[in-house]
């Protein structure tokens, strides 16, 4: 009876652990992804690495100084040419239809899991006596200490 059990209990662990491989992820609405943006994107990726492997070079003494300057130079050249060229492609591609599609998509997380909590009210001390040592952000709510100049959640300068 105890070895059932056991079996059972290992078989449900099991299960438990398994099920996130066999779900699909939930994902918005499939839009395409343009075949030239994204080997834009891979050619910049490849030039920010080779940039990093230029610097571990030069940290390890493969590289002399002027060597690292000069290959690092043009790498640079031909990202700021690839971000160039990223950014001609994201103006071409860019639509309306596109805008209003990710405005509405925004639109329904805000819904779905508002960003902050609703502010709290200002606690104001009655005239004649001392101010509570609790205050408010009038940005977002949050609970601040009475020396701070700054709200430390959205960053709001308190006054």
């Amino acid at each position: 009876m105890w070895l059932l059990i056991a079996f059972l209990l290992l078989l449900a662990a099991t299960a438990v652990i398994l099920l996130p491989f066999f779900r699909s992820p939930a994902v918005g609405p499939d839009i395409e992804v343009d075949p030239t943006l994204l080997a834009l994107y891979n050619r910049r990726d490849q030039l920010y690495q080779a940039i990093r492997e230029a610097k571990f070079d030069l940290d390890t003494g493969k590289l002399t100084p002027e060597d690292y300057e000069r290959q690092v130079a043009q790498l640079k050249r031909q990202a700021a040419s690839v971000l160039r060229a990223i950014d001609r492609r994201q103006e071409a591609l860019s639509t309306s239809e596109l805008d209003a599609l990710v405005e509405e998509m925004v639109r329904a997380e805000r819904q779905q899991r508002p960003l902050v909590a609703s502010p709290q009210p200002a606690v104001v001390a009655p005239s004649g006596t001392s101010a509570p040592s609790a205050r408010y952000c009038p940005q977002c709510g949050a609970r601040v200490q009475p020396g701070d100049r700054f709200c430390p959640a959205c960053g709001a300068r308190l006054s």
